[in-house]
């Protein structure tokens, strides 16, 4: 449900939350810990900058760090700033038109279903992510 680019935003807040507070940290360096492509986190990283969920800094001492405290990021603010939100809007079937008035065959389930994962990411801090850090920070086992 959720995409590589969303997953790999999700991965890298978690990082830096595990760092200490204001610690700048490169994308090259986190890429190479989390077994993603330094470019395409590079991309990442500098989309949640211009949300304002992160502050980059160049030069000698520079990088990427979190913005907020982890207690203060949710789920939804790190998707929304990578990935289109609105797609949990639409009908799952495809149909243009899927509302409570002229419904798909599971629309109700699906409305159901996606308030449900929406109010999970509203709800969820980032400092939860962090909990299972093992879990998130673990190299994708090739498939």
């Amino acid at each position: 449900m959720i995409t590589v680019t969303g997953e790999y935003a999700l991965r890298a807040m978690a990082y830096m939350a595990q760092l200490s507070p204001g610690k700048y940290v490169l994308a090259r360096d986190m890429g190479r810990e989390l077994g993603i492509p330094s470019n395409y986190l590079s991309k990442v990283l500098q989309s949640l900058a211009r949300h304002g969920l992160l502050e980059s800094q160049r030069g000698r001492n520079g990088g990427f760090r979190l913005e907020r405290s982890p207690k203060e990021i949710t789920i939804y603010e790190i998707l929304s700033s990578v990935e289109f939100m609105g797609r949990y809007e639409t009908c799952v079937l495809g149909h243009k038109e899927c509302r409570d008035e002229d419904a798909c065959p599971i629309h109700d389930a699906w409305k159901e279903a996606r308030g449900k994962v929406l109010n999970l990411f509203h709800k969820t801090p980032l400092s939860r992510l962090v909990a299972s850090q093992g879990k998130l920070l673990a190299k994708p086992k090739a498939g």
